[in-house]
């Protein structure tokens, strides 16, 4: 008899991705598309093999943007079929500026967009339904601020029931603070994910932001996640897993081009590691590597040709 083939390792990231101009605040642009999550999933999907199936969800229009996005998600191999279409809505814009050492700056047009509105019709119950068939899901800190209130109460209802059925939630702490109303709102909803969360993935400088977190002791005393990785830029990234504390170098760039997705690329390739049993250690060099490699290159998404 003939073995049934094995099914996919099914795992998905919730978010946003939008149309990228980039290039001077005035002059000629050069039009591409990326999102913290989104970048994230196309990293990891480029590097993960056909064991996993890998799923973005979000919400798109019914416009021609969008459809030339859905299909330039699936030539990466991306999972759509979680993605809504939400009728009269758009792709959401942002512009990039970048300074002569790479850093980046960056305006957004997005208060309407079709990602906003995603769970605003789906009860708490109905979306966790959805995501059982999930073994992992991946958002941001953005993921959670676009949303209408509405929505990120039923998407908060749905990640609590989620985990309570074994699912298993990686949260990157991608805090912007003019996406959020207040920082007490911010705070709670970081609070509930963060409570359910296995793998955080936290950005010293974004901590200090939101919660006056000074040092990497302050940011660990405040979480019981099982695993913790704090990226700090250039300096070693800090792990604490099963209670033990190891650094990790970053490698070294000499020419930054561009920082855009610094961040989402080492997420990619921590994740990355984790999903197919490396050690943290191995884990974070495998993030390093990559946020080395896209740094020094413009945009959120290097071609397929340069990736480590």
């Amino acid at each position: 008899m003939q073995q049934e083939a094995e099914q996919p390792i099914r795992i998905a990231l919730i978010g946003e991705c939008m149309i990228e101009l980039r290039g001077p605040m005035f002059g000629a642009l050069q039009q591409s598309w990326g999102g913290d999550t989104y970048n994230t999933a196309i990293y990891l999907r480029r590097m993960l093999d056909h064991r996993f199936d890998v799923h973005y969800i979000t919400g798109l229009g019914e416009d021609q943007l969008s459809h030339f996005l859905l299909h330039a998600w699936q030539e990466e191999g991306l999972n759509i079929s979680d993605v809504a279409q939400v009728a009269d809505k758009r792709p959401g814009l942002y512009q990039i500026s970048v300074d002569d050492e790479g850093e980046r700056s960056f305006q957004y047009w997005r208060n309407d967009s079709a990602a906003k509105y995603i769970f605003d019709e789906q009860s708490g119950d109905v979306l966790a339904a959805q995501f059982q068939q999930f073994e992992w899901l991946y958002l941001s800190g953005i993921s959670l601020a676009i949303l209408t209130p509405q929505g990120r109460r039923n998407l908060l209802d749905a990640l609590a029931l989620y985990a309570g059925n074994g699912g298993r939630i990686v949260f990157d702490n991608n805090y912007r603070p003019l996406l959020w109303p207040s920082v007490d709102v911010c705070q709670a909803a970081y609070r509930e994910v963060l409570d359910l969360a296995h793998l955080a993935l936290l950005t010293a400088d974004d901590e200090q932001v939101l919660w006056g977190h000074n040092s990497v002791e302050e940011i660990l005393a405040h979480y019981d996640c099982e695993e913790v990785v704090i990226k700090r830029g250039s300096e070693p990234c800090v792990i604490r897993h099963q209670q033990r504390l190891v650094e990790v170098g970053a490698q070294r760039v000499e020419n930054v081009v561009d920082t855009t997705a610094a961040g989402d690329s080492f997420a990619a390739g921590y994740w990355f590691g984790r999903l197919t049993h490396l050690s943290p250690e191995e884990s974070a060099q495998y993030g390093h590597r990559l946020a080395s490699t896209v740094i020094q290159h413009p945009g959120a998404i290097i071609p397929k040709s340069f990736m480590p």
